[in-house]
């Protein structure tokens, strides 16, 4: 099998918008700040959750808890602002660009670490399977008794994954892992179809789409049953599927009158509509209001 087939634009952008709802609080001015002066949130997050997350693994590096609250917080800071940061300036900086998402490598490569050694200390036979590259099957998901709150654990171990591919320039080493990721939120979806309102549904998305198992055909389709799944889990109410969907399908396959109606629809959802999604709507109103300033660089 051919994982060395590398798509550019593999981001997993569905899984770095998602991943504020289990950082910040919900109050307005957070809203506020993350809404008007996204940089100043980027500089905020990294002094305080993850500057306390490092400390904490430097005094005790060996703790379990610390390590997962690793996995989260190295990608949360890597995705939520290098990553995007990078994408913005690659259409003016290129080689600024670079160095944002060199630096977003470095975070991911700790928290796949991190995340690496969560999963084999508590789950060792299902990290067994997880790390066998020759077999990409999600089929086979062992029996491993986990918890809803494993999840997690889970989830943000796919999303340093899917980062650490992503901007790695295309080394083979990490291309190579890129089954894990399908891995990874399959268990998810199998174990609870609708967690965190289709989190899981909407990374597969783009995971779809990157997956060299599936012809284009297929990947369109199981990309367009994973959308609605992602919008009925979460009632309609949340962005993320329209964006990921547009960035991941349409972009790719060139598709610029659907990419613009999803967009467009992603921005009829009111941002202060429902409390859980307010704080995901207001990054991911910015980011489709970006991609809209920015769509001849998307489409030839």
């Amino acid at each position: 099998m051919n994982h060395i087939r590398f798509i550019k634009n593999f981001r997993i952008k569905g899984l770095f918008h998602l991943s504020f709802i289990l950082i910040f609080s919900s109050c307005s001015p957070t809203v506020y700040v993350l809404d008007k002066t996204p940089n100043v949130a980027g500089h905020l997050y990294k002094k305080t959750a993850l500057n306390n997350v490092q400390k904490k693994l430097k005094k005790d590096p060996n703790n379990i808890d610390y390590k997962i609250k690793g996995v989260e917080a190295f990608t949360t800071y890597a995705f939520g602002f290098l990553i995007e940061l990078s994408d913005r300036l690659m259409l003016k900086n290129y080689s600024k660009a670079k160095a944002f998402e060199l630096e977003a490598h470095q975070y991911f490569e700790n928290a796949v670490s991190y995340g690496d050694s969560s999963i084999s200390y508590l789950f060792n036979n299902y990290y067994k399977w997880l790390c066998d590259d020759a077999n990409s099957s999600t089929d086979n998901i062992p029996n491993v008794d986990m918890e809803k709150s494993d999840l997690e654990l889970l989830y943000w171990t796919a999303a340093a994954y899917g980062g650490a591919i992503s901007s790695s320039s295309g080394n083979p080493e990490w291309i190579i892992k890129l089954p894990r990721v399908g891995k990874l939120l399959y268990s998810i979806v199998a174990l609870d179809p609708d967690w965190n309102n289709g989190a899981a549904l909407v990374a597969l998305i783009t995971y779809s789409m990157n997956n060299p198992l599936l012809t284009s055909k297929e990947a369109d389709s199981v990309s367009k049953h994973l959308f609605e799944s992602a919008v009925k889990a979460s009632n309609g109410k949340d962005m993320g599927p329209y964006i990921t969907y547009a960035e991941s399908v349409s972009k790719t396959r060139q598709n610029r009158d659907e990419f613009v109606y999803l967009l467009n629809e992603a921005l009829k959802i009111d941002t202060k509509s429902a409390k859980e999604f307010q704080l995901t709507n207001t990054i991911s109103k910015n980011r489709a209001e970006w991609l809209l300033d920015n769509i001849d660089e998307f489409f030839y």
